[in-house]
């Protein structure tokens, strides 16, 4: 009976004609119920007047301007801080993280000593080799290592490299009043742990640091895709701040409605309405990396939004 609906359905909805939602009640997130694909549901078409400008939502460093901080790196803005409901500008879009940057220490140089009262860097290291020190800890860097400083932590970086750049991911959080920040640096390398697959259909995770403490409720780790493989596309709601950045290769995004090439350097932020699918497509056989870096600042609030829209009712 269901197919012969079906069919009912297809030969009436023509142009001009009665509609597939006035033929057959598909609920709010129909997916639910059937397919995300199914070919009648109103959103199979783009609407540009109201689909979100995901374009506003990713930036690669290097079109970024160039500035120093953290006792002598380079530094360019992958994202800014502005608003990812309606970002003002191309990247300014975070809202819970103070910035998320990179960072590059010239050969054979090394950085101030320096100290944040109120703010906790991670760094992650692309390239390069190094040491760092903090406290009564030192530890040696390559592709791979994270470094965590919290607030009130003296610190220093050193390039020990003669001919190469030490370069990094920073990714910068203040800290909230009451918040009790670790009193030792903490570092580790994503080599060092084990993956965890399943996550999305494809995601393969790694830690990096553990036994970090943000002030922030997110977590940061690396995240591969197998050769010819793809990520389940899914959105994130408000109180999310999720950053993708690629590491290495070069992979398919698919972003919306949009299909996008995503290279080294360039990272993006899911806007937080619902509205954005994402996903990471490896349509190679080489590997493939991202940093991956999950806020879940008010989940609260993202289920209600998800209720409201599902029209389930939500009770406190």
């Amino acid at each position: 009976m269901k197919k012969v609906l079906l069919i009912a359905v297809a030969l009436l909805v023509l142009p001009g004609l009665v509609s597939a939602q006035d033929m057959i009640k598909i609920p709010p997130f129909g997916q639910d119920k059937i397919p995300s694909y199914f070919e009648l549901d109103d959103y199979n078409h783009r609407y540009p007047e109201t689909d979100t400008n995901v374009q506003l939502y990713m930036n690669n460093w290097r079109n970024s301007q160039i500035t120093t901080g953290h006792g002598g790196f380079f530094e360019r803005p992958y994202l800014t801080p502005g608003d990812p409901t309606n970002p003002p500008r191309p990247g300014a879009v975070l809202k819970y993280i103070k910035a998320y940057n990179h960072g590059s220490l010239e050969a054979d140089s090394r950085t101030l000593k320096t100290v944040h009262e109120k703010e906790q860097v991670y760094f992650y290291i692309t390239s390069g080799i190094g040491r760092v020190e903090a406290g009564s800890k030192s530890a040696e860097l390559s592709e791979g290592t994270g470094v965590f400083i919290p607030a009130g932590l003296e610190y220093q970086f050193f390039n020990s490299c003669s001919v190469r750049p030490l370069e990094c991911i920073i990714v910068v959080e203040e800290i909230t009043k009451g918040f009790e920040p670790l009193k030792e640096m903490k570092t580790g390398s994503y080599k060092d742990h084990m993956p965890r697959a399943g996550m999305h259909w494809a995601h393969i995770g790694r830690g990096i640091v553990d036994g970090v403490k943000f002030a922030n409720p997110m977590g940061i780790a690396v995240v591969s895709v197998d050769a010819f493989d793809i990520a389940q596309p899914h959105m994130h709601g408000p109180g999310v701040e999720e950053i993708w950045c690629q590491l290495k290769g070069k992979s398919l995004l698919l972003f919306g409605n949009r299909l996008f090439w995503q290279d080294v350097g360039t990272a993006f932020l899911i806007p937080p309405n619902f509205c954005v699918p994402h996903c990471s497509i490896n349509h190679t056989d080489e590997p493939m990396q991202w940093l991956y870096l999950g806020n879940r600042f008010d989940p609260r609030e993202s289920r209600k939004l998800e209720y409201h829209m599902k029209g389930w009712n939500w009770e406190d």
